[in-house]
């Protein structure tokens, strides 16, 4: 679908929907710091602080101008176990769009974003994971960092895309996610985002109005064994499944 062109009401409206999330943003770190602090006694989970982090992020959304958000599929989320959840990643605003799923995980993202000011630090007191896509050594404790919430019960999300997409077009997906839950015997679950590419195209600080934001959450998939070899065939039917979603939902995006 071709990107809306930005009006200069949109652009006008986009500078003070920044200020908005830039204090927003400032707010919610507040609580979330006081649930890190005294973590010991509150929460050891930071389950707590994930909430805060979850509202901060559906706040943000509320500030996009004439967006709207719907959410299908939350009880494909297994209520009884772990799951390894993995989205489409097209815009800086999936992040904030995903805290729409109202379920306990911690994100695995890119360890550029825990560098942000206040956004940042608020992911690094939530108990989310850094990824160092350059360092093997990091990268490694990453993954041991995502075993040990999954060995608490606490799902794990990423983008197996790695970034985000250039063209709109699904990247190949990483292998890594795909490992981790064939070694933990965990379901995958995707999820597809639609429309935050329409919303916040790539390259451009201007939000668009009338954008419907969805969030698909499909079927999980359970690895068939522990065998190392499945994972590239796991990885391929849940491509495969998140991009027929996609294409299928794409044109119900533009507000009437």
């Amino acid at each position: 679908m071709r990107e809306k062109p930005a009006s200069p009401a949109e652009a006008i409206a986009s500078v003070f929907a920044w200020i908005g999330i830039s204090a927003v943003t400032v707010f919610w770190v507040i609580p979330i710091a006081v649930v890190f602090l005294f973590r010991r006694f509150l929460d050891p989970d930071l389950r707590l602080a994930h909430h805060f982090a979850t509202r901060c992020g559906r706040n943000l959304i509320g500030l996009a101008p004439g967006s709207s958000v719907q959410v299908f599929g939350e009880e494909n989320i297994p209520a009884d176990r772990p799951a390894i959840l993995m989205a489409n990643h097209l815009s800086y605003v999936d992040v904030p769009l995903l805290c729409f799923i109202r379920h306990q995980f911690k994100w695995m993202a890119d360890v550029g974003l825990f560098s942000i000011p206040f956004f940042g630090w608020a992911m690094r007191m939530a108990g989310y994971i850094p990824v160092d896509r350059g360092n093997p050594r990091a990268g490694l404790r990453s993954l041991e960092q995502a075993k040990f919430w999954l060995s608490k019960g606490i799902s794990i999300f990423i983008f197996p895309e790695g970034t985000r997409s250039q063209t709109g077009v699904f990247s190949k997906f990483q292998t890594g996610g795909f490992r981790l839950a064939v070694t933990a015997g965990v379901p995958v679950v995707p999820v597809v985002v639609i429309g935050t590419r329409q919303l916040l195209p790539r390259n451009s600080w201007i939000f668009r109005w009338g954008i419907k934001l969805q969030i698909r959450i499909l079927e999980p998939v359970l690895p068939d064994s522990s065998d190392p070899k499945q994972v590239r065939a796991l990885s391929a039917r849940v491509r495969s499944s998140m991009f027929r979603a996609y294409q299928q939902h794409l044109g119900e995006i533009r507000a009437s």
